[in-house]
């Protein structure tokens, strides 16, 4: 206090925790607590406490319960295990351009896993989640190339989600943060949205070939998509149609992770005529990393980043 006024010493700080209690009470009122806590310590002494801390107590103290309830710490229940669509990031608003999907996120609390879109690639990273404390790990994504607008936005997401310390819900908002600062809002995903996207499921659908793209910007284009397929079975096997040849294998995938693995135990042994892409099919196959679907296409990513396989129906 300075002497002959009742108003306290930090004026900036009185003004910062009326700001903040209008946009995170729960950080205000934790922050109102320990300023007030300090006070009374150092007035035990005296055994009094300054008329002004008294008044700016009360009020700011009203202030912030009339802008949520109670000072609880959030349940890890409402932010896991629901799907959150991005509304907002570096403080500007996000929504979806036409014909494309809102970005979006899940948090899986049994493997402790964070997946979603981030506006031109899906993504994945662990995370750790300790009240209302959230980390992120390195993130992993797709490597699909997108318009500057959509690789623009996704930097953003992923300049987030590195830069979280921590998060909070309020009317099914919720906020990342960073100490005060909101580095995005996702609003919760309401009716179908909220069911894990069914597009992820690539069983049962004949996979027509149409190309690889390679990170040399190399192209290997089949002439006719109908005699390169893939079909991925519900019991783990797989189906290869390559040209003159019919196959078989196995494959595992993560649709936490979007990962896929697929191994070619069985084959024919016709000779295919000369120009067939049968090899570098095969080779693709084996080599698969990283799966995703968009616009109804299957993108597989290739061991090392060398490349990207696309497939429709």
């Amino acid at each position: 206090m300075r002497k002959g006024t009742l108003i306290p010493e930090s004026h900036n700080q009185t003004r910062a925790l009326r700001k903040v209690c209008m946009y995170n009470p729960d950080l205000a009122r934790y922050e109102l607590h320990r300023v007030w806590t300090r006070e009374l310590e150092g007035n035990m002494k005296k055994r009094s406490v300054s008329f002004g801390w008294a008044i700016l107590f009360v009020t700011l103290l009203v202030a912030c319960h009339g802008s949520g309830a109670g000072v609880t710490m959030p349940a890890a229940a409402n932010i896991e295990g629901t799907k959150w669509l991005l509304t907002e990031v570096s403080g500007a608003p996000v929504s979806p351009m036409a014909g494309e999907k809102q970005p979006h996120i899940l948090l899986d609390p049994a493997q402790k896993k964070i997946t979603g879109f981030a506006g031109c690639n899906n993504f994945f990273s662990g995370y750790e989640l300790d009240g209302s404390s959230l980390k992120f790990a390195s993130v992993g994504s797709t490597r699909m190339s997108c318009p500057d607008l959509q690789m623009s936005l996704e930097t953003e997401v992923f300049k987030a989600l590195d830069k979280t310390s921590a998060w909070k819900i309020s009317e099914d908002v919720l906020l990342f943060l960073d100490g005060r600062d909101i580095l995005a809002r996702f609003a919760m995903a309401q009716g179908d949205e909220r069911a894990t996207d069914s597009e992820l499921k690539i069983t049962g659908a004949v996979w027509q070939w149409v190309q690889t793209l390679y990170n040399d910007d190399r192209k290997a284009v089949p002439a006719d998509p109908t005699n390169y397929t893939v079909q991925f079975q519900e019991d783990g096997t797989l189906n290869v149609k390559a040209d003159c040849n019919q196959k078989g294998g196995t494959y595992s995938a993560s649709a936490e992770e979007r990962r896929l693995s697929i191994e070619i135990t069985h084959s024919t042994m016709a000779a295919c005529p000369e120009g067939s892409l049968e090899d570098e099919f095969v080779r693709g196959l084996t080599a698969a990393a990283i799966y995703f679907i968009k616009d109804g296409d299957l993108f597989i990513d290739l061991k090392y980043d060398t490349g990207t396989m696309k497939f429709s129906k």
